[in-house]
């Protein structure tokens, strides 16, 4: 888990810059309101075009991503099906806002309408698991119709370093509970969360470019599959999430 944290791994932007042409920036929600904390998109990798909703763990330990976030990627979900793109979401988060702030702006109930909109969403859907993926922040761009992870990426509504210190007190038995809660891509893989691993030969951040490059052919593929098959069924993406 300490390989998804490395300051030198890939992150969104990376993946954009190295792995997708055609790519445009947006943001905001049509109501004045913009977060840093996350990267959207219109952009094509290979010949698959789509619109990324993205989160850069660079980025969010500065400006973890916040209410006004969740309601750009919800815009930017509705967006996306309106013209007809199919929507990929990139977790690599340490967490959701933590602040005052963020719970008065209503960041739970954002948190849920966010994965309600992914859900429900009339476009395909894919979930790029590229690093850390911690928390409700993460776990609100994970439910699509396929889930593709780095062999080094893990998900968690709760980090290890967390369930340790409520389990035992302190911190250091934080790899015994990430074995315990299966929140490795390759355990997720095995329950049935994740579709799809893309290698690490050994670590991303070691060699960036062909890293980037491989999700990218891999984005690809999926991406134009998912364009030939059209969007999964709302209650078939709930249910597989729901255990």
């Amino acid at each position: 888990m300490t390989r998804s944290r490395r300051a030198d791994r890939p992150g969104a932007r990376a993946l954009l810059r190295i792995a997708a042409s055609d790519v445009v920036p947006l943001n905001g929600t049509g109501q004045g309101e913009r977060d840093p904390g996350l990267i959207i998109a219109l952009a094509r990798f290979g010949s698959a075009p789509c619109l990324v909703l993205a989160q850069d763990r660079r980025e969010q330990a500065h400006q973890p991503l916040g209410p006004e976030g969740l309601r750009e990627a919800q815009r930017g979900m509705k967006l996306a099906a309106g013209l007809g793109l199919p929507v990929v979401t990139v977790i690599d988060t340490p967490g959701a806002a933590l602040s005052a702030e963020a719970e008065n702006g209503g960041i739970a109930g954002e948190i849920a309408r966010t994965l309600g909109t992914l859900v429900n969403v009339e476009t395909p859907t894919l979930s790029l698991m590229l690093g850390e993926g911690n928390g409700g922040g993460a776990l609100a761009f994970l439910p699509a119709d396929r889930v593709v992870a780095a062999q080094h990426a893990w998900l968690s509504p709760l980090p290890p370093e967390g369930a340790s210190a409520i389990v035992h007190g302190d911190s250091d038995h934080a790899a015994e509970m990430a074995e315990a809660q299966q929140v490795l891509a390759v355990d997720l893989q095995q329950i049935g969360v994740v579709d799809r691993i893309v290698a690490e030969s050994p670590d991303a951040a070691d060699e960036p470019e062909a890293f980037c490059r491989r999700v990218g052919a891999v984005l690809e593929d999926e991406l134009l599959a998912l364009l030939a098959s059209g969007p999964g069924e709302p209650t078939a993406r709930a249910a597989r999430y729901a255990g």
